[in-house]
């Protein structure tokens, strides 16, 4: 179930990209933006905007977004109708028609208030930012960005700067933008810069470079560096958004090659020759001979050697074949009788014969589980009810008693494993502590390689490494649990997404998503050959018991068989749906009276003790899971339609041994 996860989640992630690109019936186009910028003697920056708005759909407000948290120096901001008797730059604020404008401190944005709706508007924005220009002994510097980061694509954009004052000599001017704009005209009296298209969340950075007299009102500054260091700076950093494009492809490129081997990595671990061999070899295992193995070994090969709590019925149910436990159907104790979703009857075991021949791992079992008496009753394995959960004062007691039956779990577990050494072997799949983190190295590196290639500055870049880092230093660390790789490459998938070069980014998306089915599809562990064959018998052998059973084990009718069936159903989760089949299929015989293990109590009962009375009481881990003697291995979960105490799940996959597959063992 567990690949089910993967696979939803990676199918929620596609959601989501495809619906947020999907277009909404209100939309508004920015068509053209003309800026003329005015350089003041005293450092402040003059703005005068016009802009043209495409309006589909109506709207009461169109936003400004300024990204000046505060307004710390903006000293105004006004919003107008232009005027058609002057040109921009002159347009001023005489006699126009004046639009009110709000400012919402936490969005960074101006709400210029209208009514418009299907039509182009032209709207006049007049602005004045405080000291933006700085005055050195050597020069005068401008560091301005124009639509910073704005949340609209940006059409046929036009920006001019001008001093107040004209220099007297040529200005220097540099550009950086990821959107191909450029500086057309550089002269002493302004500079302009042009784009096509400024997409959402780029900006037109505006870097500019003229005489100290232009800024005769303002005092001169402490300069860090010279005009010609400064230059050479501006000149490396040019050169780096020249080379950004080449650099990008080059990621794009990997990216592929990544998303091919994520494919072929997919492939080997869910195709691998193991699983084929497993499934090939299993379907020879006959139905009649699963149905006559031990329970316990029928549950040993299922788990992977690794049983949960709820599968010492397995136990149980194998010393009612040999006659050591015999099964009734009794009422349940007070408690349960009290309360209104515990269950009414309840299956009670009663032990019988000699203990002395049997296995230590029976003995003990016996001797756990009935507290030294001769019934075994679940009521004494159950957790509160609940009225019980009610009465804080009563989970203390439940605590511990989730601690004892753990610890019983994991000796019983002990013995279990002494006893059957050389019957299955089952080993850690280590190559994961080599793919984990080979994989989150490889989305770290090519994600600190997007970010350097789009010219990010190097302080977010190192901050950027740091903290994915660390989430890669734990990923590997805990490489035996697939949730923190999961957690990373969720991590990478919404730090890849801002970088503005969409057919990298896409190309990287589709390598994280595929990353995280190559990472579901990793085996825990690997069986060996003869206990994986059986282990895919009996995952196939669960589907059948799902269906009602074999026809050798329906076939006459016969007790013994049956019950041997149904045991086997409860144990792999399908109860419910086995006595549903086969009493469609066999409608003239009362199951009931033929054995307690058929009542139709017996699922709900096992259901409510083993998991319902148990969620939600935690000790060392939440209990809302079935337990497991080994919290870092067993069988992997899914969901097979069977009760909901299945508590013996895997997906049912009839390709294999499951997570006891993986190539390259």
């Amino acid at each position: 179930m567990k690949n089910k996860y993967v696979l939803l989640l990676a199918v929620i992630i596609l959601l989501v990209v495809i619906l947020g690109r999907c277009d909404t019936d209100n939309e508004v186009t920015v068509n053209q933006v003309e800026v003329m910028a005015k350089i003041m003697a005293d450092g402040d920056l003059y703005v005068e905007e016009l802009f043209t708005y495409t309006i589909q759909g109506e709207y009461e407000k169109i936003p400004r977004y300024m990204d000046n948290f505060g307004e710390e120096n903006i000293e105004f901001f006004e919003a107008y109708v232009p005027p058609s008797d002057r040109e921009l730059g002159n347009f001023g604020y005489a006699h126009l028609e004046r639009y009110p404008v709000t400012f919402k401190w936490k969005a960074g944005t101006y709400y210029i208030q209208l009514d418009a709706k299907d039509e182009t508007r032209q709207i006049y924005y007049r602005y004045r930012l405080d000291r933006e220009a700085v005055k050195y002994d050597d020069r005068g510097e401008l560091d301005w960005s124009v639509l910073k980061a704005d949340r609209m694509d940006h059409h046929n954009v036009t920006v001019t700067v001008y001093p107040e004052q004209p220099a007297k000599e040529t200005l220097s001017g540099f550009t950086y933008d990821r959107s191909g704009g450029s500086l057309t005209e550089i002269n002493h009296r302004w500079v302009k810069y042009e784009n096509a298209l400024l997409p959402e969340g780029d900006r037109a950075r505006l870097k500019l470079f003229f005489p100290s007299e232009v800024l005769s009102k303002m005092e001169s500054a402490e300069p860090s560096a010279t005009l010609s260091e400064r230059l050479l700076e501006e000149q490396k950093l040019q050169q780096r958004y020249e080379d950004r494009e080449r650099f990008l492809k080059a990621g794009q490129h990997i990216s592929r090659w990544l998303t091919y081997a994520a494919i072929v990595g997919i492939f080997y671990f869910a195709l691998s020759l193991r699983r084929i061999f497993s499934w090939w070899s299993g379907r020879r295992i006959r139905f009649e001979d699963l149905a006559a193995m031990d329970p316990i070994d029928l549950m040993y090969y299922f788990r992977k050697g690794t049983f949960r709590f709820a599968d010492t019925l397995a136990g149980v149910f194998s010393l009612h074949r040999r006659g050591m436990v015999s099964v009734s159907i009794v009422q349940s104790g007070t408690r349960f009788q009290e309360d209104s979703r515990a269950p009414k009857r309840l299956p009670e075991f009663t032990i019988k014969g000699n203990r002395t021949d049997l296995k230590k791992s029976d003995r003990y079992l016996l001797s756990w589980l009935s507290h030294g008496t001769a019934v075994l009753k679940l009521e004494n394995f159950s957790g509160p009810t609940k009225t019980e959960r009610k009465n804080k004062k009563f989970m203390g007691k439940y605590i511990e008693r989730k601690r004892k039956l753990k610890e019983g779990l994991r000796r019983w577990q002990e013995l279990l494993d002494s006893e059957n050494s050389k019957r299955i072997q089952y080993r850690e799949y280590t190559a994961r502590k080599v793919i984990i983190p080979a994989m989150a190295l490889i989305h770290l590196v090519l994600l600190i390689y997007m970010y350097i290639a789009d010219v990010t500055p190097w302080g977010w870049v190192v901050v950027l490494a740091a903290i994915l880092g660390g989430v890669v230093v734990l990923a590997s660390i805990r490489w035996r649990r697939k949730k923190y790789m999961f957690t990373f490459l969720v991590v990478c998938f919404f730090v890849a997404a801002p970088i503005l070069y969409d057919p990298l980014v896409d190309e990287y998306l589709n390598f994280v998503i595929l990353s995280f089915l190559l990472v579901g599809f990793l085996p825990r562990g690997a069986l060996d050959r003869r206990s994986a064959a059986y282990r895919s018998a009996i995952k196939r052998y669960r589907r059948t018991l799902a269906r009602g059973g074999h026809d050798v084990g329906r076939a006459g009718n016969d007790r013994k068989w049956l019950e041997k069936m149904r045991e086997d159903a409860l144990l792999l989760g399908v109860g419910e749906r086995f006595m549903r089949n086969i009493s469609k299929a066999n409608p003239e015989f009362t199951f009931s009276e033929a054995s307690p293990l058929f009542d139709n109590d017996m699922d709900a009962a096992l259901d409510y003790v083993f998991i319902h009375s148990w969620k939600g009481i935690n000790e060392e881990t939440t209990l809302g899971r079935t337990w497991r003697s080994d919290s870092d291995s067993g069988a992997d979960s899914g969901a097979d339609g069977g009760s909901s105490y299945d508590y013996s799940s895997d997906g049912g996959h009839d390709g294999g041994s499951g997570d006891s597959g993986g190539g390259g063992d």
